[in-house]
This record gives C-alpha cells, structure tokens and sequence, in this order.
C-alpha cells in the first residue's frame, strides 16, 4: 500500500487545531511524568550522571 504524501502551507498550520489537553499537560505531577516515563518501553529517563552532561540551548540556539 502507497502512503499518501499530505502538504501543508505555514498558514494552513497555523489554522490547525492540536488535540493535546494542555489543561490535564498542566497538571501531571513531575512523578506522574516519571512513572509514565518508567511504563513506556520506548521510552528513557537519562541517569543524574547523565543529565550533568547536558548543555543549555537558549531558544537563539546558542549555548551557555
């Protein structure tokens, strides 16, 4: 079966409703988030070693 190739303008984006629930996005608990995270097989929670490596990126894209 051919997958069917679908374009979008920038303004038929801005036009498109999302269906996230920012509502109930907004209230998970930071434990919620990690148990989610601890039952999803295709999911990972970086190590406290791991998570020191990071680098900020500021939304400029430079880097602190």
């Amino acid at each position: 079966m051919k997958e069917k190739i679908v374009r979008y303008s920038k303004e038929d984006l801005k036009k498109l409703k999302g269906k996230t629930d920012h509502d109930r996005v907004s209230r998970t608990t930071d434990e919620e988030i990690e148990e989610q995270v601890k039952n999803d097989p295709d999911s990972y929670l970086p190590t406290d070693e791991e998570l020191k490596l990071f680098k900020k990126v500021n939304k400029d894209g430079s880097h602190e």
